[in-house]
């Protein structure tokens, strides 16, 4: 599995018992590049199969599950890196949220909404039909994300600034995160800097900070996030006619985990809409649907039985 922080890797026998894991850096290349993302994976693998004492060439079969793996040429591309790292093995690409929903469920039909760096939803009901909503990337959405609230948060600092916005403690806790003797230094690290994505992300904790110090501005930045991320998962049960019916919903990242106001405000717009929906926590890390899927590859059936 990469996303867009960390890549893990597991390496299981033909049983789906666990041999080795091993982790390496992120794995979205529209993102990172495409050099940080082939050393990602590699550093991955030769951990997993190390700690499993698996030889290279003993790998059947390679399923991975990375971000922005929806389109062909983004399949094409990376296709080429796997070959390059473990030529033998048959090859199963898929994005990261599918085999984020096959752990989640445990291969039920259902729904799974991951905000972390990004954010996205992804769905697959009883039918087998699949649908995907958000996932964008920062330039064009991403909404919900630990980005998108940070980014916001770097917003409300400097409409603080103008006096277009109302005082917030974010920018008192930005300046010293950042060290800025003055707040529009900002402008500097953000449009002259090394400001990736990933690190605008990382000041996502700030806001949370200041929510729980009462900020106002914060509050309603986590509370925006949540209704952002409530939406994502609606446009995805609506495409799939899901609306009336029972299903488990996962939620999964960074942002869901460390934000109690986001989990329950999500939980709470998402009962007003969809009141069979059982919300869950992930049976399974997003890896181990890899092994799912790999294990019924092989042996030549289907996932998602309602």
């Amino acid at each position: 599995m990469g996303g867009g922080t960390k890549t893990t890797c597991l390496v299981a026998d033909q049983e789906g018992q666990i041999l080795g894991r091993g982790t390496g850096g992120p794995a979205n290349y529209l993102k990172e590049g495409l050099y940080t993302v082939k050393n990602s994976l590699r550093e991955a693998i030769a951990r997993a199969l190390g700690e499993g004492d698996v030889k290279q060439r003993e790998v059947k079969i390679l399923c991975a599950g990375l971000a922005g793996m929806d389109r062909p040429t983004d399949k094409r591309i990376i296709e080429q890196v796997f070959n390059e790292i473990i030529p033998t093995a048959q090859l199963i690409l898929e994005n990261d949220a599918l085999i984020a929903l096959i752990g989640a469920t445990e291969c039920r039909p259902g729904v799974i909404v991951i905000s972390g760096t990004g954010s996205i939803a992804l769905g697959v009901n009883r039918r087998g039909e699949r649908a995907r909503s958000g996932g964008w990337g920062h330039l064009l959405g991403d909404e919900g994300s630990g980005y998108d609230i940070a980014r916001r948060g770097l917003m409300a600092t400097l409409q603080d600034l103008d006096g277009r916005g109302p005082r917030t403690l974010i920018r008192e806790k930005i300046s010293r995160e950042l060290y800025l003797d003055e707040i529009d230094e900002l402008i500097h690290l953000l449009y002259e800097g090394n400001m990736t994505p990933r690190k605008i992300a990382a000041l996502y904790p700030l806001v949370l900070q200041a929510a729980a110090e009462g900020d106002q501005v914060a509050q309603n930045l986590l509370n925006g996030a949540a209704a952002h991320l409530a939406e994502t998962a609606l446009a995805v049960i609506r495409k799939l006619g899901m609306e009336k019916e029972n299903f488990p919903l996962a939620v999964s990242g960074g942002v869901f985990h460390n934000s109690k106001q986001i989990q329950e405000k999500f939980e709470d717009l998402m009962r007003s809409k969809v009141p069979g929906m059982e919300l869950i926590e992930p049976k399974h890390p997003p890896a181990v649907g890899a092994v799912f899927l790999a294990r019924a590859r092989m042996q030549g059936r289907e996932l998602f039985q309602a």
